[in-house]
C-alpha cells in the first residue's frame, strides 16, 4: 500500500475539475495551509503577519463551509435538519456569513475566550462547540478520502458524517445566539406579521383613498418612511383596533414596537373617535404634508371611497346618542362615561379644532419618530 503522501500526490484531483469534491480538496488544503502557518509563526515577533493570516483563515474556512454546504445539500437533501428557527433571530445576524461566524465562536470557546457571551454561558456552550468542531474534523477527513478515490456516489460513511454535523452545527447555532440576543418567541413572530398585515392594509387604503400613488411606492420616495408608519397608527387605532394595535389588550400583550407608547396611543385612540370626517381628512393631509388643503370643505374634495370611509368610522358633528355606540360601550371603549359627555370632555381640553389636530399628529409622529417629538406625552394629557 502506497504511503499517504505518495497517495494523496498521485490521485489528487485536477484544479479544471468542477466537481464539489474536487473544490473540497483544494479549499481543505488551503486551510490546513494557513493553519500550519499560524501555528509557526512567533506572534509576539510579527503581529502584523498573524492577522494577515488570521483574515485569511477566516475567508478559506468560509470557502469551505460553503462548499460542503453545497455537497450536503446534494448528498443529503432530504435529511438535512431544519433551520426554520433562523427567523426568530434578529435581523442584523441574519448575514452571509453566520456559518463562518459560527464556527468561529466554537474555535473561540474551546480556546476559553469569550467575546461575545458571557463565561457561565460559554462553560455552557464549549460542550456543544466541542462536539460540532470533532464533527467537521470527521467530515473533512471522510471527504478528503472520498475526492483521492475514483468518482463515484458518496459513500454510507460520508453521509452519516453529514447528518450529524449538520444537526450539531443547527444545534449549537441556535443556543449560542440564544445566548447573545432575545430570540424571538412565536407570539413575537405572530406579532410582527400583524404589523407587516397593517401596513400593507394601510398602503393598499391609501393608494385606493388617493392619498399615494404606485409611482411614490415604486420609486421608494424617502417621505413614505414616515407617512405611512403616520397612517398605520390611524388605521390600527381606527379600522382594524382588533389588529396590532388592539388596546384592549394589556401593554406586554401587544407589540414590543408599540408597548412603550401604550398610554400614549390610547389617548390618541380617544381623541381620533370623536373627529368628525373634515377633521380625520385634514389629519391624515396633515400626516401627508398636504396641509394647504386643509383649508377647502371636504365636500368638494373628498373622492366617494374617502367619504364612504369617513361615514362608517368618523364622528358626527354633534354629539351622538349613547345608544348609538352601545356594542363599543360594552367593550370599554368610554369606561361607562356617557358618550355625549365623553366626547365634549375631549374636545373641550383644546382651544380650537386645529389645535386638536395639530396635537394629534405630533403625538402620532412621536410614535414612530422620537426625533420628530422628543416627549410627546405632555400635549397628549
Amino acid at each position: 500500500m502506497l504511503p499517504a503522501a505518495v497517495r494523496r500526490w498521485l490521485h489528487r484531483p485536477k484544479r479544471s475539475d468542477p466537481r464539489l469534491l474536487s473544490q473540497f480538496f483544494y479549499a481543505d488544503e488551503r486551510v490546513t495551509q494557513v493553519v500550519t502557518e499560524i501555528n509557526c509563526l512567533d506572534v509576539e515577533t510579527d503581529p502584523q503577519q498573524y492577522l494577515t493570516l488570521l483574515s485569511q483563515l477566516h475567508l478559506s474556512q468560509a470557502e469551505l463551509l460553503a462548499i460542503i454546504e453545497q455537497i450536503m445539500e446534494e448528498c443529503i437533501p432530504k435529511e438535512r435538519h431544519g433551520r426554520d428557527y433562523v427567523i426568530k433571530f434578529p435581523e442584523d445576524l441574519l448575514v452571509d456569513n453566520l456559518r463562518n461566524h459560527m464556527l468561529f465562536a466554537a474555535e473561540c470557546l474551546m480556546a476559553r475566550t469569550y467575546i461575545d457571551v458571557e463565561e457561565a454561558d460559554g462553560i455552557r456552550l464549549r460542550p456543544l462547540a466541542k462536539d460540532l468542531l470533532c464533527s467537521l474534523e470527521v467530515v473533512r477527513m471522510v471527504l478528503r478520502e472520498q475526492s483521492l478515490n475514483q468518482p463515484g456516489p458518496y459513500s454510507e460513511t460520508i453521509r452519516r458524517a453529514l447528518i450529524r454535523f449538520d444537526v450539531l452545527f443547527a444545534e449549537f447555532e441556535l443556543s449560542y445566539v440564544s445566548s447573545l440576543v432575545s430570540v424571538k418567541s412565536p407570539e413575537d413572530i405572530y406579532k410582527q406579521q400583524e404589523i407587516v398585515v397593517l401596513f400593507c392594509e394601510t398602503v393598499a387604503r391609501a393608494l385606493k383613498l388617493g392619498y399615494l400613488t404606485q409611482e411614490m411606492i415604486d420609486g421608494y420616495e424617502p417621505q413614505l418612511m414616515f407617512t405611512i408608519p403616520r397612517l398605520a397608527i390611524i388605521s390600527g387605532l381606527l379600522i382594524y383596533p382588533d389588529g396590532p394595535l388592539n388596546l384592549e389588550r394589556r401593554p406586554e400583550e401587544i407589540s414590543r414596537v408599540f408597548s412603550p407608547f401604550y398610554v400614549l396611543l390610547r389617548k390618541i385612540r380617544d381623541l381620533l373617535r370623536v373627529l368628525s370626517k373634515e377633521e380625520l381628512y385634514k389629519l391624515e393631509k396633515r400626516v401627508l404634508n398636504e396641509c394647504t388643503a386643509d383649508s377647502q370643505p371636504c365636500s368638494n374634495r373628498d373622492s366617494p371611497d374617502l367619504q364612504g370611509f369617513a361615514s362608517q368610522y368618523a364622528c358626527s358633528t354633534v354629539p351622538r346618542p349613547v345608544v348609538q355606540e352601545s356594542n363599543s360601550a360594552q367593550r370599554g371603549m368610554f369606561t361607562n362615561v356617557p358618550l355625549n359627555s365623553r366626547w365634549l370632555e375631549l374636545r373641550g381640553r383644546y382651544r380650537n379644532i386645529e389645535d386638536m389636530i395639530h396635537t394629534l399628529f405630533v403625538c402620532i409622529s412621536g410614535v414612530f419618530c422620537t426625533k420628530v417629538c422628543h416627549d410627546p406625552l405632555p400635549m397628549c394629557k
